[in-house]
């Protein structure tokens, strides 16, 4: 069987050291050994900076020794620069994908590659996105889901996730460092362990009530860490007035959405199955921050034998596949 993570992160050397001694946010210091220290603003740290660095042979040896054939590679909070003057943040993001390219073509049977957008300017993001997708051959886009504040359903927005499905790329949603419920929370343990839920099903649901999915029918996305709160939520939300969708909230769980495994609670992935379907569920285990070999365990002993197969088989649309997949 070939097993494709679908949410792994890695950050390149090379771009974090472009980082080094930035007076504005994001910025990164050396500290005692060499380590690196990521700032997303005041106060607010990357953690496991050594495990997402490095070189990406490391990163494969560590899924080959998983049995993980294909890693799907995001830049997460590494390109979260949407609070940055535009050509400055186009700036910081061009070199992950040229880094992130360079990877996908020495490793073009093990890597998929996710773009970063800047989504403070809708324009910049079009001529980003086409740089990535169709020069430097990136094989879909991931999102911070809070958007420094901003919906992701502005309609702003449409022509950019218009040209997205056109290119026949996934969009991933993926929590961010700078989120605005961290000013609630008291630690890295709350806003990581619950606010980061809430902020990717937060904009799930905006693309679903602000009729973006409608609008764009073709467009296919990822929601990670099994679709935050949203199945445990959705019943509530479905009876509630406001949705500009033409159809209830669990026709697109159901139809629109594919949801990752990268999570632990052994309840939730069979919730996830009876919400999304089992064949919109696909592996991952959120490298580095959860081992794969554990998230591989997690899915075996969460699900009847059958559904972990076709979980481990499943395949998000658009992204390319390991060699001798079907």
């Amino acid at each position: 069987m070939q097993i494709v993570d679908h949410q792994a992160h890695w950050y390149p050397d090379s771009c974090v050291e472009k980082l080094i001694g930035r007076s504005a946010y994001p910025t990164v210091r050396r500290a005692a050994g060499g380590r690196y220290e990521f700032f997303a603003d005041d106060g607010t740290t990357q953690p496991a900076m050594e495990a997402l660095t490095g070189d990406i042979e490391t990163h494969l040896s560590t899924a080959a020794d998983a049995g993980v054939d294909m890693l799907v590679i995001g830049p997460a909070t590494l390109a979260e620069v949407m609070h940055l003057p535009i050509k400055e943040a186009v700036e910081l993001i061009d070199p992950i994908h040229e880094a992130y390219a360079e990877a996908r073509r020495s490793h073009p049977d093990r890597l998929a590659c996710l773009a970063a957008l800047p989504m403070q300017d809708p324009a910049a993001a079009l001529d980003v996105l086409d740089r990535a997708v169709e020069h430097l051959g990136l094989n879909g886009v991931s999102l911070i889901a809070h958007n420094e504040g901003r919906s992701l359903a502005d309609p702003e927005y449409l022509r950019l996730y218009t040209r997205i499905a056109e290119l026949g790329v996934p969009l991933f949603l993926h929590p961010g460092l700078r989120s605005a419920t961290r000013a609630l929370t008291h630690g890295f343990r709350e806003e990581v362990g619950l606010s980061w839920m809430y902020q990717t099903a937060l904009a799930a649901l905006q693309l679903i009530d602000g009729g973006v999915l409608d609008a764009v029918p073709d467009l296919v996305v990822v929601h990670p860490h099994l679709g935050g709160v949203l199945p445990y939520v959705a019943g509530r939300i479905s009876p509630l007035p406001g949705s500009g969708a033409e159809h209830p909230i669990e026709h697109y769980l159901r139809t629109r959405f594919y949801v990752d495994t990268a999570a632990s609670t052994p309840a939730a992935l069979p919730l996830a199955v009876q919400t999304y379907g089992a064949e919109h569920v696909v592996f991952a285990s959120d490298h580095p921050f959860l081992p794969m070999r554990e998230i591989r365990r997690y899915v075996e002993n969460s699900l009847p034998d059958d559904v972990a197969a076709q979980v481990f088989a499943n395949r998000v649309p658009g992204l390319p596949l390991p060699p001798g997949a079907e």
